[in-house]
C-alpha cells in the first residue's frame, strides 16, 4: 500500500508553515522545503472521516471530554508499549512543548536548573530560558559515529539547584531510542538525586524495525512516581495542526499540582477536533502506521544509499527511529554558515540547520524523510547539483 505515500499533494497556499513560509524563514520561495516534522502525506482515512463527521454536524459549541479517548488511549499504550495506565493519570493539553512548559512553571522557581541532553530539538532551549530557569547542558557522548547519554558528565553537572531534566525519548534530531539499560541508568541518576522528569515521548512510535519503545515511566515504581510522560498522535499521525497531545502522571500529588497550574492559566481544555481525531487514530491508524514507517525507513535507505554514491563528503548518521534523518557535514569545506549559506542559495533546499539544536549540531543538517520518495530525490539531486558545481 506504499502508493498512497507515493502521492504528491500540493500543499502551497494551504498556510503551511513548511511550504508556505520558506521565503519568512530562509529568505526566498524557490526552495523545496524538507524542514520542520510534518508529514507530506494524508492522516489515515479514518481520521478523517470522524473529521468529516464532526464538520458535517456543524455544532462547533464547548466540548465535553470523551471516555471513548481515554480508552482509546489506554488500549494504545497497552498494545504498543505494554504499558497500563489508568484513565485518571491522563490530562490533555494542547501541544507538547505548552506541556513542558507548564510543567517547568509548576515545579520550578525562577533560578532553579533544568538539564537538557544535547543536541536536541530546539524548543527545549527556549521553553527553559523564557521560564527564568537556569539551562544545563548535558551533551550527548559522540565517538564519530554513535551517540550515548553521558552518564558521567550528567552527575558532574548536577547541583543543589538542579530541579528536572527533560528527556528526548526518541531522541530528536539524532534518532536514537534508548534502550532498558540506559533509561536504569538514568532513572537511578535521577532518583538518587531527586530530580523530576519531563520524558517527551512524541516520537515514541515512530520506531525502525528491530527496535522498541520503553516509556521511562515503565522502568520502575520510582520513575513512575516522577515523570511526566508527553505523548501525542500529532507526529504519529500527522496532526500538529489539530494540537493534540496529553500528559501521563501517575503520581497523584504531582498529577493534582499540574491540573491545577492548567486550570488557573486557563489552559484545560482542547478543541472540538482534538479528542475526534485522537481516539479515530488510536482505533483505527495501527496498520497506516506500519506501512508509514516502512516508507519512511525505506526512504532512510534510499538517502543513504544515495549520498554514499553522489555525495561521499557527506554521511548518513545510524538511526533508530523517528522520520528526521541527521546528516554529517564535516568534510565539506565550509563553515556551518557557509553551508547553510549555500544549501540556501546554490541547492535551494530548506533544511534544519543543525546548530539550531545547539553547538553540538554545528556539522550537521536534519532532513525529514516524511515525503513521497519524488520529492526527496528531487531534493537530494539539487544538493548533489550544488555539489558538483563547487567540486566537492
Amino acid at each position: 500500500m506504499s502508493e498512497r505515500f507515493d502521492e504528491v499533494i500540493e500543499r502551497r497556499g494551504t498556510n503551511s508553515m513548511k511550504w508556505d513560509m520558506t521565503k519568512q524563514r530562509f529568505g526566498r520561495e524557490d526552495l523545496l522545503p524538507m524542514w520542520v516534522a510534518d508529514m507530506d502525506f494524508r492522516a489515515p482515512k479514518e481520521v478523517l472521516d470522524s473529521l468529516h463527521a464532526t464538520v458535517e454536524h456543524g455544532i462547533f459549541g464547548y466540548p465535553a471530554h470523551s471516555e471513548g479517548v481515554d480508552k482509546a488511549v489506554q488500549s494504545w499504550l497497552k498494545r504498543r508499549y505494554e504499558w497500563e495506565v489508568q484513565a485518571n493519570s491522563l490530562i490533555y493539553t494542547s501541544g507538547i512543548v505548552p506541556t513542558i512548559s507548564f510543567i517547568i512553571q509548576a515545579f520550578t522557581e525562577p533560578g532553579d536548573q533544568v538539564i537538557i541532553q544535547t543536541p536536541v530539538y530546539y524548543p527545549f532551549y527556549d521553553v527553559v530560558k523564557k521560564n527564568n530557569r537556569e539551562l544545563v547542558k548535558n551533551p550527548l557522548a559522540f565517538d564519530g559515529d554513535h551517540y550515548d547519554m553521558d552518564f558521567e558528565q550528567l552527575e558532574e553537572a548536577i547541583t543543589e539547584k538542579t530541579k528536572m531534566i527533560v528527556l528526548c525519548h526518541p531522541h530528536n534530531p539524532v534518532g536514537r531510542v534508548w534502550k532498558q539499560t540506559e533509561l536504569e541508568k538514568l532513572a537511578a541518576i535521577c532518583e538518587k538525586y531527586d530530580l523530576l522528569v519531563v520524558s517527551d515521548e512524541i516520537h515514541a512510535d515512530l520506531l525502525f524495525k528491530g527496535h522498541k519503545h520503553i516509556p521511562f515511566a515503565a522502568i520502575n515504581e520510582d520513575a513512575a512516581n516522577r515523570t511526566f510522560t508527553c505523548l501525542a498522535p500529532s507526529k504519529t499521525f500527522n496532526l500538529a495542526g489539530i494540537q493534540t497531545s496529553y500528559v501521563v502522571v501517575e503520581n497523584e500529588k504531582l498529577r493534582m499540582k499540574l491540573a491545577n497550574h492548567l486550570s488557573n492559566s486557563f489552559a484545560n481544555s482542547v478543541n472540538s477536533f482534538a479528542e475526534v481525531a485522537t481516539e479515530a487514530a488510536y482505533t483505527h491508524g495501527e496498520l497506516w502506521l506500519e506501512e508509514l514507517m516502512n516508507y519512511v525507513e525505506k526512504n532512510y535507505d534510499f538517502v543513504r544509499e544515495y549520498v554514499t554514491e553522489h555525495m561521499p563528503k557527506l554521511r548518513v548518521m545510524d538511526s533508530e527511529g523517528t522520520y528526521l534523518l541527521w546528516l554529517e557535514c564535516s568534510k565539506l569545506p565550509l563553515t556551518a554558515s557557509e553551508r547553510k549559506k549555500w544549501l540556501v542559495e546554490e541547492a535551494k533546499v530548506a533544511l534544519n540547520h543543525g546548530p539550531i539544536f545547539g553547538e553540538e549540531g554545528k556539522s550537521f543538517e536534519r532532513i525529514n524523510l516524511a515525503c513521497p520518495k519524488a520529492t526527496l530525490k528531487e531534493g537530494l539531486d539539487r544538493i548533489k547539483e550544488a555539489y558538483d558545481a563547487r567540486g566537492f
